[in-house]
């Protein structure tokens, strides 16, 4: 089972980017985050006739998350239960089988004195009431993927230091992060590639950021211990982040043998 991820930054915008990403690598299942198209917009013809399923929740010119798939998965669910009507397009959940994938678009939270960054702390800690109330972690199969907006390690950001307080890189969301993983996830993103300058985001502000290399890993690869142990590979495709017209995040994907 291939599982990638891939915040595209506007769907319509990337679509012939994401078609032909699929063509080559054939995942079973795609997340994508940052949609930014409301649902009778989405481009769900152009995947279906492809020979794509697709499953979908949107907002206009923000957010919106959807799940691209080989097969019709058993069940699509979207939020986090406990809807406040925000969540939907930020979270989307399929079974396929008895493998479960989690795709998040956790909030970036603006600054850490915003009331964002405290919305941002709130909704990591949802997320783990919403893991711990469905599955079991040694027992269940769980792959989470998505941008987290967190990088969680100083190897995963270019310049640690400098952004120590940045809202995806300070202690506190750190913690917050944390929290989540160590409900029972096992990172398979770092299991496979090392922690010596790869990334995953690549700021569109920076001159030259690709080439140079001044990224950050805020888009991840999870899994509960009994997925987890069954990864053989995770690869991040630099090369469509220096394609035309590319997002500022490139494709991250991770192989299972489920």
């Amino acid at each position: 089972m291939l599982v990638a991820t891939y915040n595209c930054n506007s769907v319509r915008a990337r679509l012939e980017t994401i078609l032909a990403w699929l063509g080559r690598h054939k995942p079973d299942v795609l997340a994508l985050q940052e949609t930014k198209v409301t649902d009778d917009l989405f481009p769900a013809e152009a995947f279906r006739g492809a020979g794509w399923r697709v499953a979908f929740r949107g907002q206009k010119a923000y957010n919106g998350v959807a799940m691209v798939t080989r097969a019709e998965p058993e069940e699509a669910t979207f939020g986090l239960g406990d809807d406040d009507g925000e969540s939907g397009p930020r979270l989307a959940l399929v079974r396929l089988g008895d493998v479960h994938v989690l795709n998040t678009y956790v909030p970036q939270g603006q600054a850490v004195e915003a009331e964002a960054f405290q919305f941002k702390l709130r909704w990591l800690a949802r997320l783990r009431e919403f893991l711990a109330a469905r599955f079991d972690p040694a027992a269940d199969k769980v792959i989470w993927v998505g941008d987290v907006n967190v990088a969680p390690t100083p190897a995963d950001v270019y310049d640690s230091k400098q952004f120590q307080n940045h809202v995806c890189h300070c202690p506190q969301v750190i913690e917050a992060f944390q929290a989540v993983v160590d409900w029972g996830f096992v990172d398979v993103f770092r299991k496979h590639i090392p922690a010596e300058k790869n990334y995953t985001f690549w700021d569109f502000r920076l001159p030259r950021g690709v080439q140079r290399n001044l990224g950050w890993r805020i888009d991840a690869v999870l899994a509960t211990p009994p997925a987890a142990g069954t990864s053989i590979e995770c690869f991040v495709d630099v090369e469509a982040r220096k394609a035309s017209k590319p997002s500022d995040h490139t494709f991250v994907a991770a192989r299972f043998e489920l």
